[in-house]
């Protein structure tokens, strides 16, 4: 078996997916790098050269579709694991990092459960221009306990809603890993995606929500038009919140995320999110062997 593997979906993200293949194709090789094309699109396909892109049909959007979304990425990376040891699953605007800057590679990913995952950050940048690096020195990333998400399998996992927790199962984070969330990274794209998904949202919902909302299975595509309003909010947390080098960071805001898990009322394991945790930040160093 292959070591290891990465498995996105998208839909017209160009900016997120190119910072996301470039990632991964360097860390494990094209070959190794798979694409669910939400509808067949010429520009992931030029973006995902050299990689696995699948075109998935796309017939409208629907109130389930981030559950539905989510069903899919679960069987597909079951599929995976047939071939691969362990199998990266993230959105295009996530990457699975070492806190030392290190290889993916030469990571052990050492876990006896079905998946296990990395605590969470934000990437937020304060200034509005084109952003074409992500680890630049004047952004911050600020601790996010839903975004220490279950990422890595090596056996069936069932993702709920924006894959924030497994259902009848549980993980474990990984120390010396996070899951960095980059969705604020480049405020164009920020205001651009929300323009683009706003009337989809709007659209998909006008006959009123029709599934109910439980911890696993929730109306995921609401956020979607709430970006702005959630970046006003981590920019004003960033201002009260406590700067750590980035190794001391990410392993304090591992213990405090791993502080959080628990199974839900309906055999859904992930975090609490009414608990108080404590934020922290952290700037990625000069000299961070990784360039992206």
């Amino acid at each position: 078996m292959k070591p290891l593997a990465a498995v996105t979906m998208v839909w017209r993200d160009y900016w997120y997916l190119e910072k996301w293949v470039a990632y991964y194709s360097a860390q494990l090789g094209p070959e190794n790098v798979y694409i669910l094309s939400h509808g067949a699109d010429p520009e992931i396909d030029r973006i995902g050269e050299g990689c696995n892109v699948i075109a998935i049909l796309r017939d409208g959007l629907h109130q389930t579709f981030e559950y539905a979304r989510w069903r899919m990425l679960s069987d597909f990376s079951a599929m995976l694991t047939q071939f691969y040891s362990r199998v990266i699953v993230s959105d295009c605007d996530e990457v699975l990092l070492t806190a030392d800057g290190s290889g993916l590679l030469d990571y052990e990913f050492a876990f006896d459960e079905n998946t296990a995952g990395a605590v969470g950050f934000n990437l937020v940048t304060l200034q509005d221009d084109d952003e074409d690096l992500l680890f630049k020195g004047e952004k911050f990333s600020l601790f996010e306990v839903p975004y220490s998400k279950p990422c890595i399998v090596q056996r069936r996992a069932a993702f709920g809603t924006g894959g924030h927790g497994v259902t009848n199962d549980t993980f474990r984070l990984l120390p010396g890993l996070l899951n960095l969330h980059f969705h604020y990274g480049n405020l164009q794209e920020l205001h651009r995606r929300q323009e683009e998904r706003s009337p989809l949202v709007d659209q998909s919902m006008a006959d009123g929500v029709k599934i109910a909302s439980t911890p696993g299975q929730s109306v995921g595509i609401v956020g979607w038009r709430r970006r702005s309003r959630r970046f006003r909010r981590l920019v004003k947390e960033l201002a009260r919140t406590q700067e750590l080098p980035m190794e001391e960071c990410v392993e304090l805001s591992r213990q405090e995320a791993t502080r959080t898990l628990k199974t839900m009322a309906d055999g859904y394991f992930t975090h609490d999110r009414a608990l108080e945790v404590t934020l922290r930040k952290f700037r990625f160093p000069e000299g961070f062997p990784i360039k992206l």
